[in-house]
Formats: structure tokens, sequence, C-alpha cells
């Protein structure tokens, strides 16, 4: 599939020569052990602080089910990785390309504010909207007031992207919208199966949903890497030795 591509070392319309694509394994199988470790941490840490002796910093700065902590940080980050590989593309992508650039730079987009959202937690201020809404339907919602509008937003989300899609080749739009339908099922669906576990007093449960959910975010977002990486590949020429990076 042709992308009208601009290589980044080579210059415009540059036709290297056939090679076999090189993928970032490395930095992808190292944001997947660090994710690994992560999460591992928190359910050994929470397990020693509730069952054998309370250790109080370590347990904030590694609890995933709080603010402010390194599993915040290390989501935020990669989102961002995600931004930074779609505007990556935008920079490769020709003028004529299917998905153009507005394509990419809308991906871009959508990924930092995802990790913005992770970081000052704005979808937790849409509280005040759900309870309205949920007042003029008359009734109660069972979990966080947030999730209505939440669903919404997403939804929206959902027919976008299945949209913006249509121009990726099979595997890379299968990759991309699993990547969401994860995504979205832990950062809405589990989400809101938590908020009732919470309701109802169930600490533990709470607490295994809690690592469930921000696991499947971090996953949506290494499989997003991994096929971003499937498409922004690199190349060596043969002639000078200059690594390339261009579009499959």
């Amino acid at each position: 599939m042709d992308h009208g591509s601009t290589d980044l070392l080579t210059g415009p319309a540059a036709r290297l020569p056939e090679q076999a694509p090189r993928y970032p394994r490395g930095p992808l199988l190292f944001a997947a052990g660090a994710t690994v470790l992560l999460l591992a941490a928190d359910f050994g840490l929470r397990a020693y602080h509730e069952y054998v002796e309370p250790i109080p910093a370590l347990r904030r700065l590694f609890n995933i089910g709080s603010e402010s902590n390194l599993a915040t940080w290390w989501n935020s980050a990669l989102l961002l990785a995600v931004a930074a590989t779609a505007l990556l593309a935008a920079l490769l992508t020709g003028p004529s390309a299917r998905p153009g650039r507005a394509s990419w730079l809308a991906l871009a987009a959508v990924a930092t504010w995802l990790s913005i959202d992770e970081t000052v937690q704005v979808h937790e201020r849409l509280a005040g909207i759900g309870e309205g809404w949920a007042d003029g339907l008359g009734t109660s919602l069972p979990t966080f007031a947030w999730v209505l509008p939440g669903a919404v937003m997403a939804l929206a989300g959902v027919l976008a992207a299945v949209l913006w899609a249509r121009g990726l080749p099979r595997d890379q739009r299968l990759g991309l919208l699993g990547a969401l339908a994860v995504y979205i099922t832990g950062a809405l669906v589990v989400e809101a199966i938590n908020g009732w576990v919470n309701r109802q007093g169930l600490k533990e449960v709470y607490a295994l949903g809690t690592t469930l959910e921000e696991g499947m975010e971090m996953g949506a977002c290494l499989l997003a890497l991994a096929v971003l990486a499937r498409f922004v590949i690199f190349t060596r020429d043969p002639a000078s030795g200059r690594l390339a990076v261009r579009l499959r």
C-alpha cells in the first residue's frame, strides 16, 4: 500500500532498496516488562502492607488504584508514546496518502488528551454531569456518576475510530481497533463494575478489579504501539549505511 510517504533521512519520494523491515522490538519488550513489573509490584506490596507489615510510603508509590504514583506516570507515558508514533507517521505521510496527515494528527491529539486525563483525572469531573442526567431520568446510578457521560463520549469515539481506520490495511485496522476496544473495556466497563463493587464494600474484589482495569489500559497501549511499530518501519540504506524511517 503506497502512502506517499516522505523518508526522514533520504528526502521526499526517495526509494530505498527493498529490505526486510526492522521493528523496534527491544523498546516494546522493555515496555511490556516494565508494565508486568508494575502490576506485580502493586499486587505484592498490597499483600505485604495488608497482611504482614504496613509500608505506607511504598504502598503510595506503587498503588495502582490511586493517583500521583509510578503506575499513573507509566500509563501516561505509554499514551504519550502512542501519540509520538502517530505524530511521526503524520510527518512521514505524503499529501495524497490515505489516511492523511490530519488523521494521524487526530490520533496523536486523542492519545495526548488521554495521557493528560490519566494524570489529572479530567473524566472524574464529569460526575456532576452524570448526576444531573440521572436525576433528569428519575434514577440513581449504582456506580461512579461520570460513567454515564463517559459512555456517550466513548461511543462517539468508537464511531469516529471506525471511520478513521477504514483507510488502513486490514491487519493494522484490526490491531488498532482491538487496542481501542481493550482500552475502553478497561477504562469504562471494568471501572463501572469497580464502582459498584466499591459501593458494596468488597475491598479485595475492588483492588483486583482496579489492577485489571489499569492492566487492560496499559496492555491496550502496548498493543497499539506494536501495531504502529509495524506501520512506521526502519530500514538501512546499504549504500550509505544510514538508518531511515518510512511508512509501510
